[in-house]
């Protein structure tokens, strides 16, 4: 019976086709399914903080107070 299964001698084209589709249509269902769980796994962290702007600097200059600045 399995030998039956695995037997694709005798397809048509438009087995072929189908059975392409369906494969294609699977593989987009796990690679969706496996996206949405990294997401629900990334939003469980509260201490997640994604970095929006990573080329701006942060600046690290103390402000002077003005009785500090006494020139």
């Amino acid at each position: 019976m399995l030998s039956n299964l695995i037997d694709t001698s005798g397809w048509t084209h438009e087995q072929w086709l189908a059975a392409s589709i369906l494969a294609f249509v699977i593989l987009s269902v796990l690679v969706v399914l496996h996206r949405l769980v990294k997401l629900f796994q990334l939003s469980k962290k509260s201490t997640y903080q994604p970095n929006l702007r990573p080329l701006r600097r942060t600046r690290k200059s103390k402000k002077v107070s003005p009785e500090e600045n006494d020139d």
